[in-house]
């Protein structure tokens, strides 16, 4: 039969996952709390395609799922790349640029913009060059991509642009032809990011999934209830540290989020005042892709893959 890939879940960090996504094994069922964050952010698109356009952006919004006017199909071998595009828009020197709309929490929000796509949102990246590879080959002009960020906690905006990569478009051909040619799930590399079991509807029916979530969830003995001060104090300073740890993290990722748009975007190293001198500098690493190399040598995946074991400890507030 011929197999498909939707561009929403190509890029999606697990090649299991996206296995039993072109094998025919349906949708599978999506959480009540999962499908109601994707539920926000279908009703937040019209919304945002307003907001652009009282910004005085041009949009040609292509409204809808397997009903919009606009679909994009790029045959393969074995099969076939699919999506349907949400925008291009186009003001001032910016023409004909392929936008995706996304709603984001205020930390994810805050962290996105000051990384930027390209460095953040891997599976983005990859959503958006397949759209574009499939107006491109329709004949249509696509000169930049971008995603236009809706920030679900205050309402903020902010695109982020970042240029049409051919070889890129023609690494995740390549990949999604291989994945097609292969008759069962890969046990190796996956998930490569520990939410994707969480968030992922055949998690039921997968062995490695259920693997990982029980190894996550191991506690070194039942669980009791217990009278001693010095436990439940102990308990509490985690709690407040766990508290204070992630409120620090929302602070710091704020305080860059306004640096960046008044002091680096205006070109400046740095800044000084109410007794404090603020500096920033720019440095290029290199490092490892690992996911790149366990979507083109699998097979030697397992072979250099150890096992150890850590002890995760997790606090939250007891239900009533």
């Amino acid at each position: 039969m011929d197999k498909t890939l939707s561009a929403s879940k190509a890029g999606f960090p697990c090649m299991r996952h996206l296995w039993y996504s072109v094998n025919g094994f349906g949708n599978g069922d999506t959480d009540t709390h999962t499908q109601r964050i994707f539920d926000v952010g279908t009703a937040l698109e019209p919304v945002a395609v307003e907001w652009l356009k009282s910004d005085g952006w041009d949009v040609e919004y292509n409204p809808g799922s397997q009903n919009a006017e606009i679909q994009v199909n790029i045959p393969i071998k074995g099969g076939s790349l699919t999506g349907h595009p949400d925008c291009i828009i186009s003001k001032g020197d910016i023409h004909n640029c392929l936008v995706d709309i996304k709603t984001m929490n205020d930390r994810a929000f805050t962290f996105w913009r000051r990384e930027g796509t390209l460095k953040s949102k891997s599976q983005y990246v990859i959503q958006l060059h397949i759209y574009a590879l499939g107006l491109i080959l329709m004949g249509r002009e696509i000169s930049r991509l971008g995603i236009v960020g809706i920030n679900k906690n205050n309402s903020d905006m902010h695109i982020d642009f970042f240029d049409y990569d051919p070889i890129k478009a023609q690494e995740i051909v390549s990949y999604t032809e291989w994945l097609f040619q292969q008759e069962e799930a890969l046990d190796t590399g996956c998930p490569t990011e520990d939410w994707a079991c969480n968030y992922c509807e055949y998690s039921e029916k997968c062995t490695v999934s259920k693997a990982h979530q029980s190894g996550q969830s191991k506690t070194l003995a039942p669980q009791q209830s217990t009278d001693s001060l010095i436990i439940i104090d102990a308990m509490k300073e985690l709690k407040q540290a766990r508290d204070m740890a992630k409120e620090a993290k929302d602070m710091e990722a704020h305080a860059k989020s306004v640096l960046d748009e008044n002091v680096r975007a205006k070109g400046l190293s740095g800044i000084q005042g109410g007794g404090f001198v603020f500096t920033m500098s720019e440095r290029t690493s290199s490092r490892w892709d690992s996911v790149a190399f366990k979507r083109a040598y699998p097979e030697l995946v397992s072979q250099f893959t150890k096992t150890s074991t850590c002890i995760t400890y997790n606090i939250r507030e007891a239900s009533a």
